[in-house]
């Protein structure tokens, strides 16, 4: 009998990115994702005994050690893939040729740097379209994993965003489709002409897993606290299904600890102490490691073709 699997993936969004979901000016932006978040990751998963994917951008790279910081979670074992050239939150209302620049520049750039061979991809923000899937995929990316489908974020997101704007402090981000919440929960073949809905025989798709209306993200353990959180992922153990868990660098870093700039306080989870996040995270990974075996996704990819649906 096979044994139920998961998966846990960092997007390495520097700190720059932040300041511009705020509409903050990034002037002060350090590079603490790579220097503090990601070391603090590494420390996390290896207490559990887990991989990880780690979804790098590749302009991080110009900064001095970051191409050392990267090939070093490729020889401890984790996965290293392809979180855009820019991180440009537009990405899928780009051009043709600008796409291709942000997908395949970048997969070239980190392929190189990691010394792997950089097949899974995850897009800013979680918006994707036809354009860009068939785009990832040309790419000679073997899976992506973009798609979001939970209504309280999405509400949540666009909320944000009204309000920014009538604060005349507009987000970068962009709010994307709402075909993203009628999309399946559990990874399936995708259809390159909507990548929101399934296919016979299309390209692996890992949806970021929702349970009872509950994303499995950092951002929402890190807000209901360890109890409840070690609860929900009792809860998502419940279901057949592969669970695909996200955080982000940032996800361990701690605003007063780190001495970050104090005007990313507008980021609540930066509030919250990193003894509080690291007892939570751990607590989530430990529970759902005694149940279910932690695949990167680029070796599940390739073991098993694509995920169970059901």
């Amino acid at each position: 009998m096979t044994t139920p699997t998961a998966s846990v993936g960092v997007d390495v969004d520097s700190l720059c990115h932040y300041y511009r979901i705020h509409g903050l000016d990034e002037v002060s932006a350090s590079n603490a994702a790579w220097e503090i978040g990601v070391p603090r990751f590494v420390e996390l998963f290896s207490s559990i005994g887990i991989p990880a994917s780690f979804y790098c951008i590749a302009e991080d790279l110009d900064i001095q050690g970051n191409d050392a910081r990267m090939r070093a979670l490729a020889d401890a074992g984790h996965e290293i893939g392809n979180h855009t050239e820019n991180h440009r939150y537009d990405l899928s209302k780009l051009s043709d040729e600008e796409i291709e620049f942000e997908v395949g520049h970048s997969r070239r750039r980190l392929s190189q740097a990691s010394g792997q061979n950089v097949v899974g991809f995850r897009a800013p923000g979680y918006n994707t379209n036809a354009r860009l899937v068939r785009a990832v995929f040309a790419a000679g990316h073997t899976y992506d994993s973009s798609v979001f489908p939970c209504v309280p974020y999405y509400l949540a997101k666009a909320s944000v965003m009204k309000w920014l704007q009538f604060r005349g402090r507009p987000s970068k981000s962009i709010l994307g489709t709402p075909r993203v919440l009628t999309a399946p929960r559990y990874p399936y073949a995708m259809s390159l002409d909507e990548p929101h809905q399934r296919s016979k025989n299309g390209p692996r798709q890992y949806p970021i897993s929702v349970v009872a209306g509950v994303p499995l993200i950092g951002t929402a353990f890190t807000a209901l606290g360890p109890t409840v959180s070690k609860t929900i992922a009792r809860l998502a153990l419940l279901h057949k299904g592969h669970l695909t868990l996200e955080f982000h660098a940032v996800d361990l870093l701690d605003l007063a600890e780190d001495g970050l700039d104090p005007s990313l306080a507008v980021q609540p989870d930066l509030r919250v102490s990193l003894e509080r996040k690291r007892k939570t995270f751990h607590r989530v990974l430990g529970t759902i490691a005694r149940v279910r075996q932690f695949e990167r996704l680029d070796h599940l990819t390739d073991a098993h073709g694509w995920g169970s649906a059901q």
